[in-house]
């Protein structure tokens, strides 16, 4: 496959995608972009009030249908246990979507995160990036964006690693109802106010990172890679 206009959304759980890049990706998605989710850890097992596996599938599909995604890429790493899998592998998991899908974009987590999923993820896909640098069958990548999940990105403690420091926006006024919808495609993730992973706080994150772009409501991304204005 080599469809140019692909974003990759490279991410541990289901529903990162959406709480992470739900807005941005169904702006790109309609604006005719393919977005393709790749979920690492897709069983959740000791996700706590996980629903059946039949259940958990039927959500997943039901909330990237919502926002015009791809199917995703399941992965069956060991959830809440990725610091127990060699680097390398996971690396060359990456690489291996990165080979099959030719994206133009790649949004992942920022390594920071306090989910542990997210900073071995993060730093897997930093290390995966460069693939198209070291084999010349894989066309280059345009940009690399480290995204923020609430609930993880937020709640990391400031003073050990660098924190999330956003310096791209996507204005996502359009999309933002339906991000919130397409999390509550997910049997219990939402949750009541003032938990980040409730509607208020939600439209609350994109009022402030619109505030901070000029921008009604946005996502907010940390761009480490790009030569899309080159």
């Amino acid at each position: 496959m080599a469809d140019r206009k692909l974003s990759l959304i490279v991410v541990a759980h289901p529903d990162d995608e959406v709480l992470g890049f739900g807005g941005s990706g169904a702006k790109l998605a309609a604006l005719g972009e393919t977005v393709q989710p790749i979920i690492l850890c897709g069983n959740v097992d000791v996700r706590s009030r996980r629903p059946t596996d039949q259940q958990l599938f039927a959500d997943m599909t039901a909330a990237n249908n919502l926002l015009g995604f791809a199917p995703p890429v399941l992965g069956s790493f060991p959830n809440i246990r990725m610091n127990t899998v060699p680097h390398l592998e996971i690396v060359q998991f990456v690489e291996s979507q990165i080979a099959r899908f030719h994206p133009a974009r790649i949004f992942t987590h920022h390594p920071s995160d306090l989910n542990s999923d997210h900073t071995q993820i993060a730093h897997a896909c930093l290390a995966a990036a460069r693939l198209f640098q070291r084999r010349t069958d894989v066309p280059a990548l345009q940009s690399l964006h480290l995204g923020e999940i609430p609930s993880s990105t937020d709640w990391a403690f400031g003073g050990i690693r660098q924190q999330f420091t956003p310096n791209t926006y996507v204005g996502i006024g359009d999309f933002l109802d339906r991000k919130i919808a397409a999390l509550a495609c997910y049997s219990n993730v939402m949750r009541d106010f003032p938990h980040p992973r409730s509607p208020e706080v939600l439209r609350g994150l994109a009022a402030v990172r619109g505030g901070e772009s000029g921008l009604r409501y946005a996502e907010a991304f940390q761009t480490v890679f790009s030569t899309e204005l080159c």
